[in-house]
């Protein structure tokens, strides 16, 4: 009898704590997150407060990070570290009890049993770009990849890349060889079109009229690097009316760099993808910066030309600071500017990283005898201690576009590696 009672009594204390207060706070809901080709999927039943919403329960069983993706800064940007790829248009959608998401996971609360889903992957297929692009500026071709706008490319400079799959027309030639020619020989050559008044860059205005773009992309940012507003402006007149619109890009900072991704979007029909892409490019550089620097920042010198000497600056120079290193010669605010080897001895940098303008690693190297032939070069303090850097200054450096966050990791890590020896090296 007495165990039948405290059998009764246990019983009738157990429906009391659940409907408590307290028990009803809670509530269960079933999750899948489906990561697509990513990772295998995650199904979890979870435990969230009542009136949790559908990020909060999905943060109880994964990492969510948060950030404007298409309506506001509470939008799901990642799970897992699996992101948005714009150029794809892949992202997360999610469904409630098997139906699309009625509003914004962030606002929407849950009461118990909802069935929780995420899906990784494209939205919608891809629509037809009525935009027809002449690219004359590689970092131009380079957002339009990124940005999943290269079905609206239809013509390319001679040193653009070419999207994967495709051989789009060359309309852009140039007399200097920079393949061939050494870094003196190129800049004698620079020399002596500037002075003389010479056009560097020929356009093939007869093929570009009949590719009938709509948009034709260039930069005002420097008159050696790539052609002109001014030399592209005559060939997109016919008979006395613009047919296309000149899109200039100048950019000077990262800034500028992420303001042009939206640009070129918007011109391409993909402002979305575009902004997100944009986006994406300034959360690698928060993420830089949000890290701790060696302490103390070795003191780096850019070097994009060997012969004579330009050190770099504007936005190489803050990859540098964003990368935990201090920028000399040449800060973040001025233009990258030519410098004698003197005042290269006088600042005796810690690191010199070698990112030629245009150039490739292998390319690069073809250059160094240069430097080995100054007898100031094995004086300095960087290439004594082994802390020269060859680095790709094509794709991760002097084009300004989304590699530029490629560039500023590999530099992040490289500087971390010498900090660490450096710290090794003085606690002997």
């Amino acid at each position: 009898m007495q165990t039948w009672r405290i059998a009764q009594l246990a019983v009738a204390l157990s429906g009391a704590l659940a409907a408590s207060p307290q028990a009803r706070e809670h509530v269960t809901v079933e999750l899948r997150i489906d990561y697509g080709d990513a990772k295998p999927a995650l199904e979890r039943s979870v435990e969230v407060r009542r009136g949790a919403s559908v990020v909060d329960a999905t943060k109880a069983a994964a990492v969510v990070e948060q950030d404007w993706l298409c309506c506001s800064a509470e939008d799901v940007w990642a799970i897992d570290g699996v992101g948005p790829d714009p150029r794809l248009d892949r992202y997360w959608f999610w469904t409630l009890n098997g139906k699309g998401g009625p509003n914004l996971p962030a606002k929407h609360k849950l009461e118990g049993g909802e069935r929780i889903g995420w899906k990784y992957g494209v939205g919608a297929l891809p629509q037809e770009l009525e935009a027809r692009v002449v690219s004359l500026l590689p970092a131009a071709t380079e957002i339009a990849i990124a940005v999943g706008g290269e079905r609206a490319l239809v013509g390319l400079s001679h040193l653009c890349r070419q999207p994967q799959g495709a051989e789009l027309p060359r309309v852009m030639s140039t007399s200097i060889d920079s393949d061939a020619w050494s870094m003196r020989r190129i800049d004698d050559e620079l020399k002596r079109a500037m002075q003389s008044g010479a056009q560097l860059y020929s356009l093939d205005e007869e093929r570009i009229r009949s590719l009938k773009p709509t948009h034709v992309f260039s930069q005002g940012l420097c008159p050696v690097c790539a052609v002109t507003p001014e030399q592209v402006e005559p060939v997109l007149a016919e008979h006395g009316e613009r047919c296309a619109k000149l899109v200039v890009l100048s950019p000077h900072s990262l800034a500028d760099v992420a303001q042009n991704i939206r640009e070129v979007g918007d011109a391409l029909g993909r402002k979305s993808a575009g902004q997100i892409a944009a986006r994406a490019f300034e959360r690698r550089f928060e993420a830089l910066r949000a890290r701790v620097a060696p302490s103390p920042r070795p003191r780096v010198v850019v070097l994009e030309w060997f012969d004579p000497l330009w050190v770099s600056g504007e936005w190489i120079a803050e990859m540098v600071e964003a990368a935990g290193g201090e920028p000399l010669l040449v800060g973040a605010k001025e233009s990258s500017k030519r410098v004698e080897w003197s005042e290269l001895v006088a600042a005796d940098p810690d690191v010199i990283v070698l990112a030629a303008c245009s150039m490739s690693v292998e390319r690069t190297q073809r250059e160094l005898p240069a430097l080995h032939a100054r007898s100031e070069w094995a004086a300095l303090r960087a290439v004594k201690a082994g802390h020269v850097l060859v680095m790709d200054g094509e794709k991760h450096f002097s084009t300004p576009g989304p590699g530029l966050a490629d560039g500023a990791e590999a530099l992040r890590v490289e500087l971390a590696r010498i900090g660490n020896a450096r710290r090794a090296q003085g606690a002997r």
